[in-house]
């Protein structure tokens, strides 16, 4: 793969120092070499529809609505300014930044899944905490809300400080599992991140209560043996693809480990052993026309991980 292909990733922002570290992240793993197309995108909070019928009755109210409009614009020119000089400190190239303002059409998430379909992003990437509960990119608000109508677009969520530049693949044989392997391999490529593909085996204790097999001798070490014969084409055939996208074998490793109950636990916990800050996994169910649900792994990977960055792919 051609490592000089550019990247587009939309950074929704909203004027808070949590959005400031989307861009501090986009530098850690990138850097100003990287051919990268940052988009920094406000989309602007909308007027309530019980004022502009107010503003259509009154011309005082209209004339007040007006100067709420100007300084709405002029907000969003400041936050799209100060983000943009972000970028230029870190020595990202003018030319290859873009700022983006828009107003509200239906929904804050639903109009940055929108925008950045249209315009073919490579990823989306936000904070999960942001300055108020009207305008705030946090949890449970518009980053989970983006997750569930991002369509094909990856999105890449930060909880807390991110350090480390090294990156862990959870994989097993599904077909998500083989997009999000794809995908690493075509962001990555041109990084200096090493990649850890990690795989936790299901405990047998995910289908079966301890009583009933703790007993039968060599059942359990059977079962793991199960595992890891199941599990090993795919592992090397994850590796293979990374390499084949450009990525130097030297940079990657294969971890099969056994599994407990919590394989979202055993991903961030493998996280924190390797020196992993971005977590990459696929999200249950075809990303086209299933929602992210409650009960998906990829959900708790980003309930329990802190520290990190997990892209949804």
């Amino acid at each position: 793969m051609n490592k000089d292909v550019s990247k587009m990733i939309v950074l929704p922002q909203d004027g808070s120092a949590f959005a400031k570290k989307s861009m501090d992240y986009l530098n850690l793993i990138f850097g100003s070499e990287h051919n990268l197309n940052p988009t920094l995108l406000y989309i602007l909070p909308s007027l309530p529809p019980a004022l502009i019928e107010a503003g259509r009755k009154r011309r005082e109210t209209a004339g007040q609505l007006e100067k709420m409009k100007q300084r709405n614009e002029s907000l969003a020119n400041d936050i799209l300014v100060g983000a943009k000089d972000v970028l230029l400190q870190y020595n990202f190239p003018e030319d290859k930044i873009k700022t983006v303002c828009q107003h509200r059409k239906r929904d804050i998430a639903k109009d940055i899944a929108d925008w950045s379909h249209d315009k073919m992003a490579d990823g989306i990437l936000l904070n999960c905490h942001g300055r108020s509960r009207v305008e705030a990119f946090f949890m449970g608000e518009v980053s989970l809300k983006l997750l569930e109508c991002s369509g094909s677009c990856p999105v890449w969520l930060l909880r807390g400080n991110v350090k480390d530049k090294d990156v862990l693949v959870a994989v097993d044989n599904s077909e998500n599992a083989a997009r999000a392997i794809d995908y690493a391999g075509f962001i990555l490529n041109g990084t200096k991140s090493r990649i850890t593909l990690f795989h936790t085996k299901r405990s047998l204790r995910r289908f079966l209560p301890k009583a009933i097999f703790e007993d039968i001798p060599g059942i359990a070490e059977l079962w793991s043996e199960q595992a890891e014969e199941g599990i090993a084409p795919v592992m090397g055939k994850a590796r293979q693809v990374l390499v084949d996208a450009g990525i130097e074998e030297s940079r990657v490793q294969v971890v099969t480990a056994e599994g407990s109950r919590n394989p979202a636990k055993d991903v961030v916990a493998a996280a924190d052993k390797y020196g992993c800050g971005t977590i990459i996994l696929g999200r249950q169910g075809d990303s086209c026309n299933t929602e992210f649900t409650m009960g998906s792994i990829a959900r708790k990977v980003i309930e329990a991980a802190s520290d990190k960055a997990i892209w949804v792919v």
